[in-house]
């Protein structure tokens, strides 16, 4: 006789449970990056965008069960852990080989370890953070590419991606709402 257990998929919401929790991290990310651009901190960008960083990680990190469909699976925990992982060691890795952290340089190169961050995070965060992941990546990559365009012309692109990216993440719904727990809208 073979029995086939409902436990994981009815716990599960939506295929991606920790979308909410990534729209929260991005759109951190993003009002961090259009503040840093709109108040032209020059050339201490990097101290307001390590600010948004350690933002959005804690708020990842501490509004886990509020921001959740349902628990992971272990392949997407494990993703998870790697993106955290990844970052820090790519962070470290260019404060430690880059020390000019006011060039744009280094903040294009900070931009682009975010980007590079999401591609394992969208395992569990879904298909919206891989496609957030690739424009970050080559906005990133142009902005190293042509020197002749201003800066904050490429750090306002990936703010409002990743405020739109995260707005987008933060409206979704349960996928199967028909299972319970249907998350309560802030519309009337």
């Amino acid at each position: 006789m073979i029995t086939t257990s409902t436990a994981a998929v009815s716990s599960r919401l939506h295929p991606h449970p920790t979308i909410l929790r990534g729209g929260v991290l991005v759109l951190i990310l993003g009002v961090s990056m259009i503040f840093g651009t709109a108040v032209d901190a020059y050339p201490f960008y990097y101290r307001v965008f390590f600010t948004g960083i350690v933002a959005s990680v804690l708020a990842f990190i501490f509004f886990k069960q509020r921001y959740l469909y349902g628990k992971p699976t272990p392949l997407q925990s494990g993703a998870i852990y790697a993106a955290l992982i990844l970052a820090a060691l790519l962070l470290v890795g260019l404060f430690v080989f880059i020390p000019d952290y006011g060039s744009r340089t280094f903040l294009l190169l900070m931009l682009l370890i975010i980007g590079i961050d999401f591609i394992p995070l969208s395992i569990a965060a879904g298909p919206l953070m891989l496609l957030l992941a690739v424009l970050c990546i080559l906005n990133a990559l142009l902005g190293l590419w042509l020197q002749g365009l201003s800066f904050t012309i490429f750090t306002g692109v990936d703010g409002v991606l990743k405020i739109i990216f995260g707005i987008l993440m933060l409206r979704t719904r349960p996928a199967r709402p028909d299972i319970g727990g249907v998350r309560h809208s802030f519309q009337r």
